[in-house]
């Protein structure tokens, strides 16, 4: 591989460029200024070859002084930042200094100097809104062809009387009203016979099947019954010892009640 070889230009603007800035940002400006791709590790090499050096002290960067960007850049990035969105303000700053700068280090420079935008992206008081004043705006072009209409019925929505199982419980959902009201089918079941189904009271399928709302197949219980139910292991019966499992769970919460109360008098 042929060796590269450096002008006399490159050489002076690497002696000049070095003396302001780290190895890091002279590989940078340098790459911008000759549309080469030069590493960290090269310039340093090539520095060292030509007898390069920097010229500053050890101390001289001092602490709080941008190695990167100099007071001139600051200054301007602190300005523009309030104006341009972080896309805008790298390109603007590149085409300005005449530099290749990443939105990575734009972004860090603003963070690590506490530069803030000052936008929130909130309306302030008194701000007006884009879209003010475009209440029945016209796109334009086939735009109404895919407009909803008025009273227009949306294909997918299902009719009152559709049914589906809750993928949670099992229970058989039907629909009941528009838009989208949904009820629990054996409750309406239930009611249809029976009239409004009592607070503080379930429903019980006899037979276990959770999809069998038949009327015939419900047995009205209150809560109470059916915690003390579950409690004693009993929930899921057999359809032959609902109505004894109903009344264990009845005397089980009557016996409770009278301890209590037996309690409160002593």
């Amino acid at each position: 591989m042929a060796r590269f070889l450096y002008t006399n230009e490159m050489i002076q603007f690497l002696q000049q460029t070095y003396k302001k800035h780290s190895i890091s940002t002279t590989t940078i400006l340098f790459n911008s200024k000759f549309s080469l791709n030069k590493t960290e590790s090269q310039t340093k090499g090539t520095l060292s070859n030509h007898g390069i050096t920097c010229g500053r002290t050890t101390g001289e960067i001092r602490k709080g002084k941008s190695r990167l960007f100099t007071q001139q850049q600051h200054e301007w990035i602190k300005e523009q930042y309030r104006h341009l969105n972080l896309d805008d303000l790298t390109n603007l700053f590149n085409s300005t200094f005449d530099t290749c700068m990443t939105q990575a280090q734009l972004r860090s420079f603003t963070r690590n100097h506490k530069i803030k935008s000052g936008r929130t992206g909130q309306f302030n008081p008194g701000q007006t809104a884009w879209n003010n004043g475009m209440k029945g705006w016209d796109a334009g072009g086939n735009s109404h062809k895919a407009r909803f209409k008025k009273g227009n019925i949306p294909f997918n929505q299902r009719p009152v009387g559709s049914e589906r199982i809750d993928t949670k419980d099992g229970y058989v959902m039907v629909k009941v009203s528009n838009p989208n009201t949904w009820r629990l089918k054996h409750i309406v079941e239930w009611e249809k016979v029976n009239g409004i189904m009592p607070d503080d009271h379930v429903l019980w399928f006899i037979d276990n099947d959770r999809t069998n709302c038949d009327p015939q197949n419900l047995m009205l219980a209150t809560k109470a019954q059916h915690a003390v139910a579950n409690k004693l292991g009993l929930g899921n019966a057999d359809a032959q010892s609902k109505e004894t499992v109903k009344l264990l769970a009845q005397l089980s919460i009557t016996a409770a009640t009278r301890k209590r109360s037996n309690k409160v008098v002593t």
